[in-house]
């Protein structure tokens, strides 16, 4: 930085535009993609993504979402392909007429809900329940009087799942 911006930075009324950094794994999810099995390194102008992926498909779109990434000019790929885990009985998802859904439009049936356990996410949650975790968001809007944010849920809490 030059004299003539340090005086213009010290007598300019607006201020220097904040620098706005969003993560992979946030990019990932807005693209509709699960980053759950993911770790990411970083490097200067490259990512590394490793670890495990449920879907070949998902492969190449995450791939995509990372190399678009301003900044980024090498992905270096380390994941493997595993198969997808049956649901098991470590959660309690079941019907339950006492809890109303909240979301507007949900079925005309019994809300179900479900109760978080240790290594849940929304999406692992939809998934289970929808068969398709890229549904998450439908759970997160109707249960935002238990949740502040899609990524913050804790073992104990009561879920309403609403119907698709």
């Amino acid at each position: 930085m030059g004299l003539f911006d340090s005086i213009k930075n010290t007598f300019s009324k607006s201020e220097p535009a904040a620098d706005v950094t969003v993560a992979p794994s946030q990019l990932l999810r807005e693209a509709g993609l699960d980053p759950s099995g993911l770790k990411f390194g970083f490097g200067t102008g490259s990512i590394t993504v490793s670890g495990t992926l449920t879907e070949e498909s998902a492969r190449q779109k995450i791939l995509d979402v990372l190399t678009a990434i301003p900044g980024i000019e090498t992905v270096h790929e380390n994941m493997e392909l595993v198969e997808r885990e049956a649901p098991g009985p470590a959660t309690d998802c079941s019907p339950d007429p006492a809890a109303a859904p909240v979301v507007e439009g949900a079925g005309a049936g019994a809300a179900r809900t479900c109760t978080v356990v240790s290594g849940d996410t929304l999406w692992k949650i939809s998934e289970r329940e929808y068969g398709n975790g890229a549904n998450y968001m439908k759970i997160f809007e109707a249960n935002t009087n238990v949740l502040e944010h899609p990524d913050r849920i804790f073992p104990g809490q009561k879920l309403v799942i609403p119907d698709l």
